[in-house]
């Protein structure tokens, strides 16, 4: 495996006497995509929002490379917008009124020539000026995916990316996105329910239950 890109130590996330995460150990390693399975209200979706830094943690450690983004007993805290993740979520994933190339560009972080490139890539060019609202639920998809990359992320955190399109749609664009990802070369972790995903997409699988992540090889 590669070396580990992103570590995990001892997460721990609770809302008054709810425990959502119970301690998580874990490593993330260079260009992997993970797969992470589990019930509605497992934990996955806090997790991954742990990573993003849009959820602080009540206790533990994330660190990236040599970057230290939140250790609770040394009382770091890097916020979202300096870790540079490329965050899907859940629901409206794109800015319905903007442009498609506006959403792309929405980060500013990235240049002009490489939104041409995602657009040519992503199917999207011709749909450059279109308002995102208007476009099919793959296309949306693909925009959001877009938006992510565009942002130099250091780790893609997708939160079941697939659940609001039609099922007959979902293997077609799953393909895709696993392609494009693959070919950015930057790590993944892939929140799903959907079982039939887990072999599909990823390098490695894991299983997220009652607050702990569990790995299969």
């Amino acid at each position: 495996m590669n070396e580990a890109m992103i570590k995990i130590t001892d997460l721990r996330k609770s809302y008054g006497n709810l425990d959502v995460l119970k301690g998580i150990d874990l490593t993330i390693a260079e260009r992997e995509v993970v797969v992470i399975i589990g019930p509605s209200g497992s934990g996955k979706s806090t997790f991954i929002k742990c990573i993003a830094g849009l959820v602080k943690p009540t206790t533990g450690s994330i660190q990236h490379d040599e970057t230290i983004w939140v250790d609770r007993d040394k009382k770091i805290w890097v916020p979202a917008q300096e870790r540079q993740v490329g965050y899907m979520p859940q629901g409206n994933i794109v800015f319905p009124h903007l442009s498609v190339e506006h959403n792309i560009t929405y980060s500013k972080r990235g240049t002009p020539e490489m939104c041409d490139s995602l657009l040519k890539r992503l199917g999207l060019e011709k749909y450059r000026k279109t308002k995102a609202g208007s476009l099919s639920g793959g296309e949306q998809q693909r925009v959001a995916l877009g938006r992510a990359l565009y942002s130099k992320p250091t780790i893609l955190l997708l939160d079941e990316p697939l659940s609001a399109l039609d099922w007959n749609l979902r293997k077609h664009v799953r393909e895709d996105l696993v392609s494009i990802i693959r070919e950015w070369d930057v790590p993944c972790v892939w929140v799903t329910h959907d079982e039939s995903e887990v072999e599909a997409v990823g390098d490695r699988h894991w299983t997220c239950e009652n607050g702990l992540i569990t790995i299969s090889e």
